[in-house]
């Protein structure tokens, strides 16, 4: 019995290590992994982190690279370069023209149906043409120059163009990452609001109606919240498109970004723009363009005059002349190579043309008047616009400051809902709508500041005013 008893502590002593040896390791084991993970966790916060300041997409280098990429923007460069090209083609004209000719033939000479000689004729020369009096030539040039100038004010403005187009895809994303976000917090709010209903409806301190309004309003935000995420893949392509690549992550806006609109002068802001407005200043262009069409085709009645020169040589392997044979003796020589140059001054002046010359100057004066209406109806825009534009800032910057207002009293109005449901002063539908009207009120404050930076853009290339670097200077922001 002592033996037994002796046996038995040693087993229980021996079990009783063996249990804590493997609790410690297991103890040591949970430890060890729970650290892993953590680690893990840490670490792919940290690839997490580089990776999306490793890719992320500033304002300025998206625009740099839509300045390369962009297709529109690039057909309209070419544009441009075309304009350039009628504008050098158009002086040509009015600049001497030096010509080569030369050629070979091959002749046969017949009498009585007989040939009696063949031979071969070389002749080449230069000719050398000026003109001297031709109007209708001068104002074609000074009309492609004036469509030239025009075409850079059109290039000029579609760059700006290229500036807030790029901005408003820029902004899409983030108003889409913005539509996302609040979507998110409210589905995680409502989704802590469904849980705590349930818990107190388990306990019978909930009506099965308050349970279903609140999973009823959970479902709403996961369906809006799916919306959202849709709406933010999508607005990656307007950008993708410009640029011909994929963007996946885009820098945010500082929240320190000023929403303040400097006091102004609208009037002034109306003459500048009526000044330096790049639409203003092409159709400017486009009319006087018009004026020295019309003046071209008036001076198709007036005459035109031109200087001439030519010079050309001749060899000629002939060997009779009318069918005698040059090796005899002739009174005369036959010559083998043969010179002829010639000076002169050309004039001619149209006296019939059937009507085409008056038509002509007819056609032209219409388009002048076209023009002068075109021009009269973009200073109209310009004006409309700049005043439309202003106002829509000076609202813009009251909506903001009512929204930053409106955000924090949404914001005390859910925390003072919550606390009243949880005292049984406010039912489950004031907690709900409280909780849209936060989530709301955040999403329309965001929606209203990218909506500000984009009509103040549109403000200055109305003024005439916006420049790169006010993309320079915006990309600071983020």
């Amino acid at each position: 019995s002592t033996q037994y008893k002796i046996y038995r502590f040693y087993f229980l002593w021996l079990a009783s290590f063996l249990f804590v040896f493997y609790f410690l390791n297991l103890h040591l084991y949970c430890r060890i992994q729970s650290k892993l993970r953590t680690m893990k966790k840490f670490t792919t916060l940290i690839l997490i982190f580089f990776a999306l300041n490793t890719f992320s997409e500033d304002l300025l280098a998206l625009y740099k690279e839509a300045l390369d990429k962009d297709p529109d923007f690039n057909s309209k460069r070419a544009d441009l370069e075309i304009s350039q090209e009628f504008l050098n083609q158009s002086r040509s004209l009015l600049l001497p023209q030096l010509r080569a000719v030369g050629g070979t033939n091959w002749n046969e000479y017949y009498q009585d149906r007989e040939l009696e000689n063949d031979y071969n004729t070389f002749s080449y020369g230069l000719n050398l043409s000026q003109p001297l009096f031709r109007l209708d030539t001068w104002f074609q040039t000074k009309q492609a120059k004036k469509n030239f100038q025009a075409a850079e004010a059109r290039f000029a403005y579609q760059q700006q163009d290229l500036m807030i187009k790029v901005t408003q895809a820029y902004f899409k994303i983030l108003s889409a990452q913005s539509s996302l976000k609040s979507a998110e917090a409210t589905e995680k709010a409502l989704e802590n609001q469904y849980n705590t209903v349930l818990e107190r409806f388990n306990v019978g301190a909930a009506s099965r109606i308050e349970l279903a309004e609140s999973k009823s309003a959970y479902n709403q935000a996961q369906s809006n919240k799916v919306l959202a995420s849709g709406n933010l893949e999508i607005s990656f392509e307007e950008l993708n498109s410009i640029v011909g690549r994929k963007i996946t992550f885009v820098e945010s806006l500082d929240s320190n970004f000023s929403f303040d609109v400097a006091p102004t002068d609208i009037e002034a802001m109306v003459n500048q723009g009526l000044m330096s407005n790049y639409l203003v200043i092409e159709a400017k262009n486009r009319l006087k363009a018009a004026e020295s069409n019309t003046k071209s085709k008036s001076s198709n009645f007036l005459p035109k005059i031109d200087l001439n020169a030519n010079a050309n040589r001749r060899t000629s392997k002939q060997y009779t002349f009318d069918g005698v044979d040059s090796s005899v003796d002739l009174p005369f020589t036959i010559p083998t190579e043969t010179e002829n140059r010639t000076f002169s001054i050309q004039f001619s002046m149209p006296l019939f043309t059937s009507g085409l010359n008056s038509s002509q100057r007819r056609q032209a004066l219409l388009q002048e008047v076209k023009t002068e209406e075109q021009l009269i109806f973009i200073e109209r825009t310009v004006v409309r616009s700049i005043r439309s534009l202003y106002t829509a800032l000076k609202t813009a910057e009251l909506n903001i400051e009512s929204l930053e207002t409106a955000v924090e009293s949404s914001k005390d109005a859910l925390d003072a809902t919550r606390l009243g449901y949880e005292l049984d002063s406010r039912n489950l539908v004031d907690l709900l709508q409280a909780e849209r009207n936060y989530s709301d009120t955040q999403n329309r404050l965001a929606q209203a500041k990218y909506g500000f930076i984009v009509t103040s853009l549109q403000f200055k290339q109305a003024v005439g005013s916006l420049k790169p670097s006010d993309i320079v200077e915006l990309n600071s922001n983020f």
